[in-house]
């Protein structure tokens, strides 16, 4: 993909695996510049707009509410928490191709079809669930005894989640957003059924528009597919060290 990205378009049906020459130009011309102005579909920006601020109130909701019901989950007790806790994966059991079929015609209904708030709703039960079970088992891992002397010193609930628990948690809270973030920004089969506008569409068809013409511009889908690998990629490396602390300590029970 990289090696196509920077590939002159002359070089690519030569099957050379290592270019003679390395060119920019598949990546101006799908922003747009360049001598070579892109002729299918439009350009990138758009999209990678319209998928950055959609995958982050994503992420925001996902986490605020996995924080909230994963505390639930791992302290509280209720009738049919533990029910409850096995059904925040049971989600995952069915593919998303069963599921989109109600989801389309619920929304429809709701007219929420083409729009950002219809699709927000869409990812977030696709994220939702992940959240809720990869905080429960990291707040499992926090001792007891660090809550209970919170409570002894005058905190609420509240105020131990604020100063306690959350601050304790930060590396599992970092790498479940940045999990959700990814889900989000990489799901192509919601965004491809719940929106039909051109300029609501997120990346992911965006990459898909430059396969529907007679001609597939091989250059420029490689350019568009590694210029929308860059964000969940920088994310990951930007903050590593949370995200395998945070995924070690949730994985486990004590």
């Amino acid at each position: 993909m990289i090696i196509t990205a920077f590939r002159p378009e002359k070089e690519i049906y030569e099957g050379l695996v290592i270019p003679r020459q390395i060119s920019i130009a598949s990546i101006l011309a799908i922003f747009g510049f360049g001598e070579e102005h892109i002729t299918v579909g439009s350009t990138i920006t758009p999209y990678m707009i319209n998928s950055t601020y959609i995958s982050i109130i994503v992420m925001i909701v996902s986490t605020v509410l996995g924080v909230l019901g994963g505390y639930a989950l791992a302290r509280m007790r209720f009738p049919g928490k533990d029910i409850l806790s096995s059904m925040s994966l049971f989600a995952y059991v069915f593919p998303t191709v069963v599921i989109m079929v109600p989801i389309f015609y619920l929304f429809s209904m709701w007219k929420l079809v083409n729009s950002p708030t219809g699709l927000i709703l869409a990812l977030l039960s696709h994220t939702l669930p992940y959240t809720l079970w990869m905080l429960r088992g990291f707040f499992q891992t926090i001792p007891v005894d660090i809550e209970e002397a919170a409570f002894i010193d005058g905190c609420n609930r509240i105020k131990t989640i604020i100063r306690i628990v959350f601050p304790l948690s930060t590396p599992g809270i970092v790498a479940t957003a940045t999990y959700a973030f990814i889900l989000a920004w990489n799901n192509v089969l919601f965004p491809l059924i719940l929106i039909s506008r051109t300029d609501l569409q997120v990346v992911s068809i965006g990459i898909l528009n430059y396969m529907k013409a007679d001609f597939v511009p091989w250059d420029r889908l490689m350019a568009a597919s590694f210029i929308a690998t860059l964000p969940p990629t920088l994310l990951f490396f930007a903050i590593q060290r949370y995200i395998v602390a945070g995924l070690t300590a949730g994985a486990v029970k004590r």
